[in-house]
């Protein structure tokens, strides 16, 4: 699943964070990832950026390619201790702008006055020519629990040290540093002022400037955000969600938000639409304003058919017989144009959903995916089946796809671990052109790391091989 909380981000581009200098940014992109003397062993040059936005990583088990990935989500999450934690000596991220910014292992000393490094060095380099760096400190070192009561606002955390805690339900082990880096969010800004050093804005320019998620391999069950939330509300009974059924939720609450902007527009447009009928002067002909119109019904059905409008919704027009008069023309014209602003309000989602369906329904043969505004549902030969119930293959592609394609910024930067998991061999042959159309629709760069000849294919052109990867 994705590793950032879920949203409706249904093609909005990221925020832009302004430069330095005021000025607005252009999407940025990453074109090329190194990494030097990793495990004090491997070099590896990725590059990325390609007309297809798609970058397939392959090399031997053990290799580190899955690391190459999620020291990329490091930088982009700002999880700097997850750097401390892996050996190598250097690592650099070059963007489409020139920029480039690298890290590397610092054992010097920030002073008595200042918190311990991390042991981490990082040297920006503008396009424009322009180097600076940052040498970010560690955690203080907690050695009074009132002077930082973390458990006070996290409390499904459990202290075990001095500086450490364990999580109540996954048994993952946190340092103070990781707990800032994990849950900024959810401490008061005079905590984290306390504790943590924040990097610099010529560093965050870049880091803010695109959006990362990595789908890890085990993506099929959501336990972290409920179980939290529970924590929260005092229950310490754990819980778990199949992120499927996650994702019908989510989808019920995007057809809903459309659908509220769909009625707020068509309002506008119906309480302006006498004055705009009176202000209309040019009428279009019978023939095109026929047209039109049919095209507009078969707009109207094939929302109908994805389960967005209800089929009694917005019932078409039909041209009267005979000429018209001038009054009826300018009418109906003005009536044309406001159902095609209507309409087309929709269409981003259409597109979405029609695409969902088709992609799914060419993997479940002998099951039928449906669309409605309480999201989606499975039947096999007109019953319904619970989502729980599909196979783990048939789950990671409703969460794979949908993730893919409802919950992504425009030019968001993807990382997807061994995609080909439970995945039988022809749906792996698929999944690259799948994803291409994906793409297409909905812009983004992928970087994605796999064992699998079969989901590469004839697409050796987005292959970059780590090392010698004959004969697994």
């Amino acid at each position: 699943m994705l590793d950032k909380k879920d949203s409706y981000l249904m093609g909005r581009s990221p925020a832009v964070r302004p430069a330095e200098d005021g000025r607005e940014r252009k999407p940025e992109r990453l074109i090329h990832f190194a990494v030097e003397g990793l495990f004090d062993e491997f070099t590896y040059n990725i590059p990325l950026g390609n007309e297809d936005r798609i970058t397939a990583i392959i090399a031997p088990n053990g290799s580190g390619k899955t690391l190459c990935l999620r020291l990329i989500n490091a930088f982009f999450g700002k999880k700097w201790s997850y750097f401390t934690e892996v050996l190598f000596a250097r690592v650099e991220f070059t963007f489409r702008s020139g920029s480039t910014v690298s890290i590397e292992k610092f054992e010097g000393s920030l002073g008595e006055d200042k918190p311990a490094a991390l042991g981490l060095r990082f040297v920006v380099k503008r396009g424009d020519g322009d180097q600076r760096e940052w040498i970010p400190g560690g955690a203080v070192p907690v050695r009074n629990t009132r002077s930082a009561p973390i458990e006070s606002y996290l409390p499904f955390l459990t202290r075990t040290g001095p500086n450490t805690w364990t999580h109540d339900n996954t048994g993952e082990d946190f340092t103070l540093q990781k707990i800032l880096e994990e849950y900024a969010e959810e401490l008061p800004e005079s905590l984290r002022r306390n504790f943590f050093s924040e990097a610099p804005s010529f560093l965050l320019d870049l880091v803010d400037a695109i959006d990362c998620h990595l789908i890890e391999t085990q993506r099929l069950l959501i336990l972290r955000e409920d179980d939290e939330a529970m924590y929260r509300h005092g229950s310490r009974r754990p819980a778990s969600t199949l992120a499927i059924s996650r994702k019908a939720q989510t989808l019920r609450s995007i057809i809903a938000q459309s659908l509220t902007a769909y009625a707020a527009l068509s309002q506008s447009l119906d309480r302006s639409f006498p004055r705009r009928v009176i202000a209309q002067h040019q009428v279009l002909p019978p023939e095109n304003l026929k047209k039109q119109l049919q095209e507009l019904d078969e707009q109207r059905k094939n929302l109908m058919a994805a389960g967005i409008l209800d089929t009694e919704a917005d019932d078409p027009v039909s041209l009267p017989q005979g000429p018209m008069a001038e009054a009826i023309s300018r009418v109906l014209s003005v009536y044309a144009d406001d159902t095609r602003s209507k309409l087309s309000s929709l269409s981003t989602l259409l597109a979405r959903i029609q695409l969902f369906k088709e992609l799914i329904s060419q993997r479940f043969v002998s099951k039928i995916v449906s669309i409605n505004k309480q999201g989606f549902e499975v039947t096999y030969r007109n019953n319904k089946v619970p989502l729980e119930k599909l196979s783990s293959g048939e789950q990671h592609q409703l969460v794979l796809f949908f993730e893919l394609l409802f919950e992504l910024k425009e030019n968001a930067l993807i990382l997807i671990d061994e995609p080909e998991l439970s995945l039988h061999v022809a749906w792996q042959k698929k999944f690259i052109s799948d994803l291409k159309k994906i793409i297409a629709l909905n812009r983004f760069d992928v970087i994605l790391a796999t064992h699998s000849p079969q989901l590469i294919g004839r697409w050796n052109d987005l292959v970059v091989e780590l090392g010698e990867v004959d004969g697994q």
